[in-house]
């Protein structure tokens, strides 16, 4: 269910701005209008058409989440499994996911976004810091754990250097919790940058699902346009939820015990 909307939200940015007659940024004469045949999810306070909003909004929603979701788990990844290895290296490492994790995220976010300028790159870079240390937190427990069994020392006595064990044992051993968390932060990364996009971090005038819920929260209620809200609401709870399925299905599927 997971990869089908997930697919569907694919189809709907490549394919969509060929079928929607409406320009994002083209106003009509139907401002304020609820969902009608002509404009499936409504318009605006300015006649934007909605549905076209949405389809060209997902895609710098999704790339940025995606983005920052890799590049976190890449970091995650690797401080994880060197701190778990080395001891010497572990309070380090460790500690500094630590001092990030003592500080709310969003507020962090949230002031990183104010003192300079919230483009997509730094928002990305923004959501790697917030989010790499708990996935590193979870692979150092399993890298721990995994360190100590019998197969690992015996890579040890037949001559494998410690970097080589880590790149040819530990690394594919670890990978399938990689990606589960990967999946799974990627959903969590769509939630977070449209949270900063809805409290104005980032350029507003940029068509995304934030920045539609920006302009929502300042006109929507006002003008009595529910439908401005639900669109890009619904468009976010659909792949966040689509994300979460296809992280818990391979968790279920990599990990033994939630086989049965």
């Amino acid at each position: 269910m997971g990869l089908g909307i997930i697919i569907a939200f694919v189809i709907l940015i490549l394919v969509g701005p060929f079928l929607t007659p409406y320009s994002p940024l083209a106003t009509s004469s139907v401002p304020d209008s609820p969902p009608t045949l002509s404009h499936p999810f409504g318009t605006d306070y300015l006649g934007h058409d909605l549905l076209s909003q949405v389809i060209y909004g997902a895609y710098p929603s999704m790339f940025v989440g995606i983005l920052a979701a890799l590049g976190a788990v890449i970091i995650g990844l690797m401080v994880g499994v060197l701190a778990g290895y080395f001891r010497r290296a572990e309070g380090v490492l460790t500690g500094s996911g630590d001092v990030i994790l003592t500080f709310p995220p969003l507020p962090l976010m949230l002031l990183l976004g104010a003192l300079y300028p919230a483009t997509e790159t730094l928002i990305v870079g923004i959501l790697v810091i917030v989010l790499w240390p708990v996935v590193a937190r979870a692979i150092r427990s399993q890298v721990l754990s995994l360190k100590e069994r019998p197969f690992v020392e015996s890579a040890k006595t037949s001559g494998m250097g410690n970097f080589e064990i880590i790149w040819k044992i530990i690394i594919p051993d670890i990978l399938p919790l990689a990606m589960a968390y990967f999946v799974l932060t990627v959903s969590a990364a769509i939630v977070i940058v449209t949270a900063l996009q809805f409290l104005g971090v980032g350029n507003p005038n940029l068509v995304s699902w934030g920045s539609i819920l920006y302009w929502a929260q300042q006109f929507a209620f006002y003008y009595g346009d529910w439908w401005w809200i639900l669109a890009p609401g619904l468009a976010i709870t659909l792949v966040a939820t689509a994300f979460a399925l296809i992280g818990f299905s391979v968790e279920e599927v990599m990990n033994p015990r939630l086989r049965t």
